[in-house]
Formats: C-alpha cells, sequence, structure tokens
C-alpha cells in the first residue's frame, strides 16, 4: 500500500475510534424552524400570552417584563399581535397590549439589528399615549445589542435564565405539551446562540488533524470528479437510440434515458459511485410505474427477475472497474428488452 493510501486509513481509523457524543436533536432542529426570525416570533406570541393553553400562565411575560422593565405587575385582558405595521410601513415583531401599557418587540435571531428604531418607538409611543398607557420596548436578541430610541436589549441567554428560574412554580398547571415543546424550543435557541459551544472530541480531532482531513476530502473529491468524468465518457460512446425521447445526465453521476411507451414515461437512471455501477428502470409517475410493471409481467421482461428498491427495479450492478463498452452493452440490451416487452404488449392487445 502506498503512504497516501496507509495516511489517510489512518486518519479514518482515528475518527472510528473516537466516542459518539453527538447531542439529540429536538423537533425544531429537525424542522429548521429555529432559523427563521417569524416562525421562532410566533412561538415567543404563543407563549407570551397567559390565556393560551400552555398552562404557564404569565411566566413568559412577567419574566420579560422583570428584565426589561423591573415592573411586574400583573397584567390583565392581554392582546398578543405579530407582525404590527408602524407608522413608515416597517413590521413590529410582536405587539403586547394590557390595560395599563404597550410593549413592542423586535426578535433578533441572526440578522443584525438595522430596523428603524426610532420609526418603531414612535409608533408605539402614539398608541400608548391614543390610550393613556405606558409603553416598554424590547429588542429580544441572541447577542447583545445596542439599544437606541428608547428600546432595551435583552438576550435569550438572559431569558431563558429567568424563566428557569421561576418554572418551577408553573410545572404544576402547565400542559405536559406544551411544556415539552418549550424546553426544546429553549435548546433550539441556545444552540444558535453558541453559549453552550464545548469542545469535544470530535472537536479537537478536527482542531488537530485540519491538515490532514483537508488532504483526505480533496483526495476523495478528486476521486468523486474521475467518477464524474466516466459517466461523461459513457455518454459520449452512446448515440441515442431512436426510441428514446432524451438521453442527459442528472447530478453529474447519473446517465439517465428517457422513454415514452403508449404514452407512458419510462426511464432509465445509471448511477455510479465508490460502490459501482448500478442500473435502475422506474415509471416517472403511478400510471407509468403501472404499466411498467404490465411490462415485466409481458416477455421477454417476464424472464427477469430484477431486484426492486421503492419505485425502482435494480437491474444490475456493475464493478468499477468493468470497461465502459460492456456497460453500454448491458444498458442497451436492457433497452432493447423493454422496448420488444412494449412490442409484445400491444400485439397481445390487438389479437385480444
Amino acid at each position: 500500500m502506498t503512504n497516501i493510501y496507509n495516511e489517510h486509513y489512518a486518519l479514518l481509523s482515528e475518527f472510528d475510534s473516537l466516542p459518539n457524543i453527538l447531542g439529540s436533536q429536538s423537533i425544531f432542529d429537525i424542522a429548521g424552524y429555529p432559523h427563521y426570525e417569524n416562525i421562532s416570533s410566533n412561538i415567543l406570541a404563543f407563549y407570551l400570552n397567559p390565556n393560551n393553553e400552555h398552562g404557564l400562565g404569565n411566566l413568559f411575560l412577567s419574566s420579560l417584563m422583570s428584565l426589561a422593565d423591573g415592573n411586574e405587575h400583573p397584567q390583565d385582558n392581554i392582546q398578543v399581535s405579530r407582525e404590527v405595521s408602524t407608522n413608515k410601513g416597517g413590521r413590529l415583531d410582536i405587539v403586547i397590549e394590557t390595560d395599563n401599557v404597550v410593549i413592542g418587540i423586535e426578535n433578533k435571531i441572526f440578522h443584525h439589528l438595522n430596523n428603524d428604531l426610532a420609526d418603531y418607538s414612535a409608533t408605539i409611543n402614539k398608541w400608548a399615549e391614543q390610550k393613556k398607557l405606558y409603553s416598554v420596548k424590547i429588542i429580544l436578541s441572541i447577542r447583545k445589542e445596542q439599544g437606541s430610541s428608547g428600546f432595551i436589549c435583552v438576550t435569550y441567554d438572559e431569558f431563558w435564565s429567568k424563566i428557569r428560574e421561576r418554572l418551577g412554580s408553573y410545572v404544576s398547571t402547565s400542559s405536559q405539551k406544551w411544556l415539552l415543546y418549550l424546553v426544546d424550543f429553549m435548546k433550539s435557541i441556545e444552540k444558535l446562540s453558541g453559549g453552550n459551544m464545548e469542545i469535544n472530541e470530535n472537536d479537537l480531532f478536527f482542531i488537530e488533524n485540519g491538515e490532514r482531513v483537508d488532504r483526505l476530502l480533496n483526495a476523495r473529491n478528486e476521486f468523486i470528479i474521475k467518477l464524474n468524468g466516466r459517466v461523461r465518457e459513457l455518454q459520449d460512446k452512446i448515440e441515442k437510440p431512436t426510441s428514446c425521447n432524451k438521453q442527459w445526465i442528472f447530478s453529474k453521476n447519473c446517465l439517465v434515458h428517457d422513454f415514452i411507451l403508449s404514452g407512458y414515461s419510462i426511464a432509465f437512471d445509471l448511477y455510479i459511485s465508490a460502490k459501482g455501477w448500478e442500473l435502475q428502470l422506474f415509471g416517472r409517475d403511478p400510471k407509468s410505474q403501472q404499466y411498467l410493471t404490465e411490462l415485466f409481467s409481458t416477455p421477454p421482461l417476464r424472464d427477469k427477475n430484477p431486484s426492486i428498491k421503492g419505485s425502482r427495479y435494480i437491474l444490475q450492478h456493475e464493478d468499477l472497474k468493468i470497461d465502459l463498452d460492456t456497460i453500454k452493452g448491458h444498458l442497451l440490451n436492457w433497452m432493447e428488452l423493454l422496448i420488444t416487452a412494449e412490442k409484445n404488449k400491444i400485439s397481445n392487445k390487438t389479437i385480444s
């Protein structure tokens, strides 16, 4: 074995020896929701309204007010609104109105704070003055932002700490379903903030072996380019059959031949990967798939017994070392079998 092979193999063996320390994902991580400010604002608005079914009462609202204003008096007749228009046509993420206060909240997950806070502030002041209420203006953010125009910045770390500090008093009345969702949501936001960033063994591996990993990845990319080149070479070798509607390459590693048979869309996909070549045959829609199933009950396809993966027939596997002329021959042979089955099916239908 060459030195480069030994180096790559040793690197992979070292990585395989590391413990599996991947953290569990929350439902929000899987859905990608916290990455979108409008979605996270929807969730916040739900929990900020004490009247909603979460059963956590004023936990969210009182915790936020304690951090932003210091005034935690119980609030009555609470109305929570989303995406409220401002004087100059902006959008304030969350507005909360009670009998004695108007609270404007600008939620920031990833974007830098470049909103027109002066416009937002003037709008909130106008609402408050019209109803003789006092106003509170909050920037709720992953990172500490510089407040202006009367806005006070509260970080998510501060907010979650305050909620955890008080959560025990609300557990007995809360909905278990919404409590679990809350815990998931809080963990997801914390991951985005980087507050829980700890260097683990996996991280150390990539820190200490950065150059070796880069060489391995570059070598792998060259290998993938080489494989994809074989697909292009094969395409150049195959003149599109007259019965074939379209010949093209998908995603660089798959040679595709599309057929229209009796109005149905049937396709061959010939993939190449590190595992070798794989030839697949499938219908592009349910009706075409059903027609293909009927063709496999018609000779000469009836005598074949391919494996099935989902809605695809796996016709053939070949080693990477096989020459392209052989691959070409196998592919054209399967095309001929398909066309012959189509002709036999039409002939049988005409006779009957």
